[in-house]
């Protein structure tokens, strides 16, 4: 099943502060176990603590047993390693128009 099929993803990109939402990690690069994580990198520059709380809420709540991980890209300085693979070898799923 692909992320975007999820109902939590669709709740996700509803939320107005939700600007891109990103797939890394195993599931972005296809060589992922049916069981694997779900590795979520969310772009959110305007978003309050409240509306953090709130899209982590809804990822909490999922509607998958798979875990997921979910990070502010928006928040990791841009030469941090870990930003810099996620846009090198991620897919973004979502950028809002």
């Amino acid at each position: 099943m692909k992320v975007q099929d999820y109902k939590f993803y669709n709740d996700l990109i509803s939320q107005i502060v939700v600007e891109e939402v990103w797939l890394f990690g195993s599931r972005a690069r296809n060589d992922n176990q049916d069981r694997a994580d779900i590795d979520l990198a969310i772009v959110c520059h305007n978003a309050t603590t409240k509306d953090w709380l709130k899209l982590q809420e809804i990822v909490d709540n999922a509607d998958t047993l798979l875990k997921i991980d979910c990070i502010r890209l928006d928040e990791l300085e841009d030469s941090s390693d870990l930003k810099l693979s996620i846009i090198r070898e991620g897919v973004k799923l979502y950028e809002r128009s």
